[in-house]
């Protein structure tokens, strides 16, 4: 059907790499050879010697691996290329010998050579990239990039032969290459499995997921299937509504022009149910709603290959009985039916969510396969949704910490639903859970229903340890720094009062906490001053710079503080060279230029106090002082 179809094909891009680099240093060798050769024993040995060269270069690639190694025409002719390949090369190596010996040089004939040698392999280069790039253009305005996932109940053991996006009054096609079926794992494999993760991976693995090429204007989607469990097949045509879709410009990579990167819409998902159902949506809107097909007959021996080739998928199953008996008990179990129910059945519910620290938000992953995100408030109002099957929770910190996944048996959520309701659709459902100590131990998962409760126990819950630890870190720090602050200003409640012995005591215990936290040292040497004066100060001046030199903050503090401390005995040298470098550790905080712009007034040098006091103004400072200096131009200060 569509053979006369042609499809997006993906191009190599021109460059040049090492690989060019052996031939040309072989190449290059052998003139340099010849260029010998030539210049001590003349052009016929030269000639010889490329013949050889070309003789066994040839036979070593043209016989390699081979057995036999009779010579052949088809191997002379190309010895024969090769040789004259090597000798046209030499032109110019026998122009210079000739020229060295003779003084003769034959610039027309040279020029010719050179254009050739030259010339050739750009002008091959070019031609190569400029049949690229119109490749690429041609993809770029033929095909739309679309991020498709294709899934079907994992029960229904279904072998599709073929899903394609087709413009047909074009002829184009998408470029979806479906290869074997899902495996079915039996549950002693699942069982045997290393971990959670490896066993989820299968069991919620889709059939397809890959950035396809679209045709633009597709018009139909095309799509072969048969369905193990239901015993048929399904070979359809459905119109598609390309103009629903929304268009935008691609934005990677940023290295490529916009017309090579194309157009691309949002993702799409095919969802493949019983009675030859489809169902395609993204975010938006649904494009497809087919709730039934009809089937198309195929031979018995097409069926028999695609049981087996479905079989063959499996190392369980791969056994005829095992197969037939696990298509009896699918049968049998009425899952797919349940599954199908679900998925398409709204239901007012709502979840609280309690015992969690930290700045937490929830990514929802419902049986319909929709996923959204939410913080924990916005759950709390039962709405008509589909009923969570995976809940992702997310910690806000340095970054994203997606920690903690709930897997939810979505089946056996329903049916305690449907009893707590007494199936009654319209009743209100909420989910309660509480965390202790974010452990799956502590985990408490009820459901409150028509007035009464019930405890649902048929969840699991992965936590990725790293992030959690990462996470509980991030928290530890908040608490610190929280403690720390807190401590800090009940510290300077205390200075305020005279109480100095108590700011100690409050200094202390901030760096018991943390001992890197550089403004408790900057309150240390206030309280020293405060303390013991000025000499005490000056004697530890080294260990509080120490102490601040990781913190420019702090550090810029430290500065400011002697430089006070050297201004109010008058060592105004000292107390300048201090603000400066509080200035290159902060250079942003306005009082530290206004310190110096006063230390300049001090010193007697206007000019450039009025020019720090312009720039303390600039940065934001407002002080009494600093109107006092920019309004006498540098002459006073307060």
């Amino acid at each position: 059907m569509m053979k006369n179809y042609s499809f997006y094909k993906k191009t190599e891009e021109v460059y040049i790499s090492s690989e060019f680099a052996f031939p040309i240093a072989v190449i290059v060798m052998a003139s340099l050879i010849s260029y010998g050769l030539l210049y001590f024993f003349g052009i016929v040995v030269a000639v010889l010697f490329n013949i050889i060269i070309s003789f066994i270069g040839n036979f070593y690639f043209y016989y390699y691996g081979k057995s036999s190694t009779n010579i052949t025409l088809d191997f002379l002719i190309r010895v024969a290329l090769t040789s004259g390949f090597f000798l046209f090369v030499d032109y110019g190596v026998y122009a210079l010998v000739n020229y060295q010996k003779t003084g003769v040089f034959n610039k027309l004939y040279f020029y010719i050579w050179l254009a050739v040698t030259l010339g050739v392999p750009v002008l091959y280069y070019i031609f190569q990239y400029s049949r690229f790039y119109f490749k690429e253009t041609t993809n770029a305005v033929t095909y739309l990039k679309v991020s498709l996932t294709v899934h079907h109940d994992r029960e229904l053991l279904t072998v599709i032969d073929s899903i394609q996006f087709v413009n047909s009054s074009n002829r184009t096609m998408s470029d979806i290459k479906l290869e074997k079926p899902l495996c079915f794992y039996s549950d002693k494999e699942l069982e045997k499995m290393e971990s959670d993760n490896s066993r989820n991976h299968y069991l919620e693995e889709d059939i397809f997921y890959s950035r396809i090429n679209m045709p633009f204007e597709a018009d139909m989607l095309f799509m072969s299937w048969y369905s193990i469990i239901e015993d048929k097949y399904y070979d359809i045509e459905v119109p598609f509504p390309f103009e629903k879709l929304v268009i935008e410009q691609e934005k990677y990579p940023t290295d490529v022009s916009a017309v090579l990167r194309g157009k691309k819409s949002k993702p799409l998902n095919l969802h493949i149910h019983t009675n030859g159902g489809i169902r395609l949506f993204n975010d938006d809107m649904v494009l497809i709603d087919l709730p039934e097909s009809i089937p198309t007959a195929i031979s018995e021996e097409e069926r028999n290959k695609k049981i087996e080739f479905h079989r063959y998928s499996h190392e369980y199953y791969s056994d005829p009985k095992a197969f037939s008996n696990l298509i009896d008990k699918i049968k049998s179990s009425g899952g797919i039916e349940e599954r199908f129910l679900i998925k398409n059945k709204l239901i007012p519910w709502g979840m609280s969510i309690s015992g969690l620290k930290g700045n937490n938000y929830l990514e929802v992953f419902d049986v319909s396969f929709s996923e959204y995100k939410s913080e924990f408030s916005a759950l709390e109002i039962p709405i008509m949704s589909a009923l969570p099957k995976k809940l992702e929770i997310i910690y806000r910190g340095d970054y994203l910490y997606r920690w903690l996944i709930l897997r939810i048996d979505t089946q056996k959520l329903y049916r305690n639903i449907q009893k707590l309701t007494d199936e009654n659709q319209e009743t209100q459902v909420l989910f309660d859970l509480a965390f202790e100590n974010s452990s799956s131990v502590d985990l408490k998962f009820t459901i409150t229903g028509n007035g009464k409760l019930v405890d649902f126990t048929d969840w699991k819950i992965e936590i990725d340890k790293e992030r959690k630890q990462s996470m509980e870190d991030h928290l530890l720090d908040i608490n610190e720094d929280e403690q720390k602050r807190s401590l800090y200003k009940e510290a300077w409640d205390l200075v305020a009062t005279k109480q100095y012995d108590l700011a100690q005591e409050k200094c202390d215990t901030i760096k018991a906490i943390d001992s890197r936290f550089g403004f408790a040292y900057f309150l240390e040497v206030r309280l020293l001053w405060y303390k013991e004066g000025f000499e005490a100060c000056y004697a530890k001046k080294d260990y509080f710079i120490t102490k601040t030199q990781h913190e420019p903050a702090a550090l810029a503090h430290m500065y400011n503080n002697y430089g006070c401390l050297y201004d109010l005995q008058s060592c105004y040298d000292e107390s300048l060279s201090c603000f400066e470098k509080a200035i290159l550790s902060n250079p942003k905080d306005g009082m530290y230029v206004c310190n110096l712009a006063e230390i300049y007034c001090k010193l007697n040098q206007p000019k450039k106090a009025l020019e720090a006091a312009e720039k303390s103004k600039k940065l934001g400072h407002v002080s009494q002082t600093l109107n006092a200096i920019l309004e006498s131009k540098g002459l006073r200060y307060l």
